[in-house]
């Protein structure tokens, strides 16, 4: 009987909930690997929140369920949002955690035993999260191949933690630390597990915006009392966007939800963050929440406005050809520190499509942001890559 105890504890019903929408293209391939985990299959449950579908995703899911008992099926009519799918499936579990990833993503085998690990050590971790690697599924598509060289959604280095062990708790709930960033502690819905009485205790579901559920979810956990830990070996690869337009839409949506978590969750800041290598926070109380990052993008943009206005004032008054002089080279400063890290990705003959991806993701994230302040009210500019 203590044996049969012990395994219990250490293999508890798990609840693992994907939110689909047209995900044809990657979810035969997420499912082979969900049927690869090395856990007992009468202690897991799979459920598969479809938001939709108007390609063949239903088909595959059935195809599956015929396969396995274990793979349930929700069907949410009119879902606004991945965060509505999560919240129809979480009221059909039954497991003891819940484990979240996508339609797009692929756990290794021991991807459950690794992620729940942590939560028996210490009953006051309420979140576990995993590392997110690339899995390639076309060779030649060059958006993979930079996601992959870029480390896209790697969770490692995230509030300065670079191998197992907790984030850090909110300090004063600065702008930096609940929007989302670098700097703020949260885990990403591609890779996350909950204690299900934790998820209960916040309030059941996630938040109803398009975007910056997840985000949201782990900062509620954290005001609740409980730990997030991150365990690196508990290990999802995402099949990324295929296609520039898609994945620069990832970022637009990222860059639009930040503006509403500062909204919720900020102090009353406005805050600017001068990226130099190690950043400097600079922390304003102000009625009017919001957060500036000052780094190379913005500089370099700064600057060629100041080569343009004090290079048509020199056409007038040449006395400010030596400001235009210094507005240039400020210019080309900037902007070779900007774009130096593409240099390092392979193949180099592809220099001024990684610097061009470079650049327009960047803008997308900003560009999501300024819309997001106009729609939640405080101001956010992202930061420089």
């Amino acid at each position: 009987m203590i044996g049969e105890s012990v395994k219990q504890e250490m293999e508890p019903r798990v609840s693992i909930i994907i939110p689909v929408r047209n995900a044809e293209r990657t979810l035969d391939r997420t499912m082979g690997h969900l049927e690869s985990l090395d856990y007992p299959k009468e202690q897991l449950e799979v459920i598969l929140a479809d938001g939709g579908s108007s390609d063949g995703t239903l088909e595959l899911i059935r195809k599956w369920q015929k396969r396995h008992e274990y793979i349930r099926l929700i069907e949410v009519p009119r879902c606004t949002s991945p965060g509505h799918a999560r919240n129809e499936a979480l009221k059909h579990v039954t497991g003891e955690f819940v484990l979240f990833t996508d339609g797009d993503c692929a756990p290794n085998p021991d991807w459950v035993r690794e992620i729940l690990a942590p939560f028996f050590a210490d009953p006051t971790i309420g979140a576990v999260g995993g590392e997110i690697l690339t899995l390639r599924t076309d060779p030649a598509n060059t958006t993979e191949s930079y996601c992959e060289q870029v480390c896209f959604l790697s969770v490692n280095g995230r509030c300065g933690v670079t191998g197992n062990g907790y984030f850090p708790g909110l300090h004063d709930k600065s702008p930096h630390e609940v929007n989302g960033g670098d700097h703020s502690p949260f885990f990403a819905t591609a890779n996350a597990a909950f204690r299900k009485i934790v998820i209960d205790e916040i309030g059941g579901e996630f938040w109803h915006e398009p975007t910056g559920e997840d985000v949201d979810f782990s900062l509620r956990i954290l005001l609740r009392g409980y730990k997030l830990y991150f365990a690196k070996t508990a290990i999802v690869r995402h099949m990324h966007r295929v296609s520039l337009q898609s994945y620069l839409k990832q970022w637009y949506g990222y860059g639009y939800g930040h503006p509403l978590l500062i909204a919720k969750h900020a102090a009353q800041q406005f805050e600017i963050v001068l990226q130099t290598k190690s950043p400097v926070f600079i922390k304003i109380p102000s009625p009017w929440k919001g957060i500036l990052h000052v780094g190379a993008f913005q500089l370099m943009h700064l600057f060629a406005l100041g080569t343009v206005a004090t290079g048509i004032g020199t056409a007038l008054t040449p006395v400010l050809a030596p400001s235009l002089g210094l507005f240039a080279g400020l210019m080309i400063l900037t902007a070779a520190a900007y774009f130096s890290p593409c240099f390092k990705l392979r193949p180099f003959g592809k220099l001024l499509t990684w610097c061009k991806i470079r650049y327009l993701t960047n803008w997308a994230f900003i560009k999501g942001a300024i819309d997001g302040s106009r729609k939640f009210g405080p101001f956010c500019v992202e930061p420089s890559w």
